[in-house]
């Protein structure tokens, strides 16, 4: 698995694609969400998390005030975070539920 193969897809309800809400893959798996939050007077929140099975330390989400902000900082917390887990563990996040 690479790790840095993170592709942004937005959500979808029913067949509708989300302009301002992005599920985040990794090789086909789901590994997260970045979705707009909010607005502060002209101030965007962006708001994002990585979320794949494993439990998940506190520094896997955060928020930004741009989305290519968002999205910078969800690449350094997955790397983070993937750089952490076992291979038993990326093993057996693998045969979780896997998106195609």
């Amino acid at each position: 698995m690479d790790k840095s193969n993170l592709v942004f897809s937005p959500t979808m309800i029913g067949s509708v694609g989300q302009p301002d809400d992005f599920a985040v893959f990794c090789d086909g798996h789901r590994v997260g969400r970045i979705k707009l939050a909010g607005r502060i007077g002209q101030n965007a929140i962006w708001e994002w998390t990585v979320n794949p099975p494993p439990p998940i330390p506190s520094w896997c989400s955060g928020a930004a005030s741009e989305l290519e902000q968002a999205k910078a900082a969800f690449r350094a917390s997955w790397g983070s975070f993937y750089a952490c887990l076992t291979p038993e563990e990326i093993a057996r996040w693998q045969t979780c539920g896997r998106i195609d």
